[in-house]
């Protein structure tokens, strides 16, 4: 039996409401569901946000979607209308819901490959890092773990496996190991049920107990961004590969020797550096999201890096961008890059405006009586006449305030404007002198 998870069942519930009242409906919603209750799994490559979801519909309602790490498993099990049926099996007793397939065969557990998300890396494969100790270490310890048959023979041995996994799990956000915690927490959770019939000691018990629930606890902090542990591990990530000289070696030699003409930044030519600083600046830019865009701003990176789900691969070429950005910026002297687009003196001129209709201060942040969806059109105006590509993460840095991509995405399904909506707009309107 296969179980998948349905999540972002609050979100489901009118944006209106409070994210403590939305989270107190879902749940009320969730454990109030009977196992076997028939539910229908529906594909929507349209989704803006995500052309690989999969919808999850109860009485013809959608209630969530499969988790984004596991819907490469369900793919494979719609029919040609892009449909399957599944039954509610088991929730977590929050928010969390789990569903099976019938008759779906259980898979040996291989990550497979999948479509690369990002822009053609700029540095090559020749200049790629290699993967930190830490994390070499986790992909062997989570593939033992996932591939260890649940037998009352093999518990102590998958506990003493697991107690070198707990203290890593928070290594990456990676979509690899995204999945071999779900895996891990789902296996887990069989082998609690399992070992009930099992006569294990009172130290393997409460082993296991804790074990489970420190792992359950990870997976929902890696879905959970009001206490920000996405941006916490990709920050602290980062900083690992900084901080080791054997990995920044390897890349800042073989990058030297690939780009600027094997001499080392202090001695390579200033304008070749330029060059090579507006290139990779430019694979960022062409980003198609925002908030990938900006190396600045990795809390918006991190949320979107970890919604995305990338590979380790992919989230290492973006490491490796960010770390030679800032060092070849530091070989050129270069400080503060100057005033920014939102200080140009086309900038103010709608600045003033919006202070003059009472939605920002003297200073441009906004007043508590704006709204974040009017937040979000401001921010989309502003970027479409200054012609800002990282409209989101530019104004999510400067407001001090997050996810306004979100907010585009529901309104567009709210088909619902803000209020004042049509005062935003006339400040925007370009056909007013300038």
């Amino acid at each position: 039996m296969i179980e998948f998870t349905v999540t972002g069942i609050r979100y489901q519930y009118p944006m209106e409401l409070s994210q403590e009242v939305r989270t107190q409906m879902a749940e009320k919603y969730v454990t109030g569901l009977q196992k076997g209750t028939p539910v229908v799994l529906v594909a929507e490559p349209e989704n803006p946000m995500d052309t690989q979801a999969i919808a999850v519909y109860i009485d013809y309602e959608r209630i969530g979607y499969i988790d984004k790490e596991e819907t490469a498993g369900v793919h494979p099990l719609l029919d040609d209308n892009q449909q399957c049926d599944a039954l509610v099996e088991r929730n977590d007793g929050h928010i969390t819901l789990f569903v099976t397939v019938p008759g779906a065969q259980v898979k040996p557990h291989v990550m497979n490959s999948r479509p690369s998300i990002l822009p053609a890396s700029p540095l090559g494969e020749e200049v790629r890092m290699p993967f930190t100790r830490a994390e070499s270490t986790l992909q062997m310890i989570a593939c033992r773990i996932m591939n260890l048959e649940l037998q009352q023979k093999n518990v102590q041995e998958l506990l003493k496996i697991m107690s070198h996994y707990v203290p890593l799990m928070k290594t990456s956000i990676c979509y690899d190991e995204n999945v071999w915690r779900n895996m891990i927490m789902k296996k887990l959770h069989a082998l609690t049920k399992q070992s009930k019939d099992w006569d294990l000691t009172k130290e393997q018990s409460l082993m296991l107990a804790d074990i489970y629930k420190k792992v359950r606890a990870c997976v929902g902090d890696m879905h959970r961004t009001s206490d920000h542990w996405p941006e916490r591990v990709f920050k602290q990530h980062l900083q690992a590969i900084k901080a080791d000289k054997g990995i920044t070696f390897h890349l800042y030699n073989k990058y030297c020797k690939t780009f600027l003409d094997g001499k080392d930044f202090k001695d390579a030519d200033k304008n070749k550096m330029k060059a090579e600083l507006e290139r990779l600046r430019l694979w960022l830019e062409n980003m198609p999201w925002s908030e990938l865009r900006d190396p600045e701003n990795l809390d918006a990176m991190a949320l979107k890096v970890n919604y995305l789900g990338l590979s380790r691969t992919e989230i290492y070429d973006l490491f490796g961008v960010l770390l030679l950005i800032e060092r070849i910026e530091d070989a050129l002297g270069m400080g503060e890059r100057g005033v920014g687009p939102l200080a140009s003196e086309e900038a103010m001129i709608y600045w003033k405006r919006l202070e003059k209709e009472g939605f920002v201060d003297s200073k441009q942040m906004l007043l508590k009586s704006t709204s974040r969806v009017q937040a979000m059109y401001i921010a989309e105006s502003f970027a479409k006449v200054l012609n800002l590509k990282a409209k989101w993460s530019i104004f999510e840095k400067h407001w001090g305030i997050r996810n306004l991509a979100q907010e585009k995405w529901l309104s567009i399904e709210l088909d619902k404007q803000p209020p004042r909506f049509a005062d935003i707009k006339r400040i925007f309107d370009t056909k007013k002198t300038l």
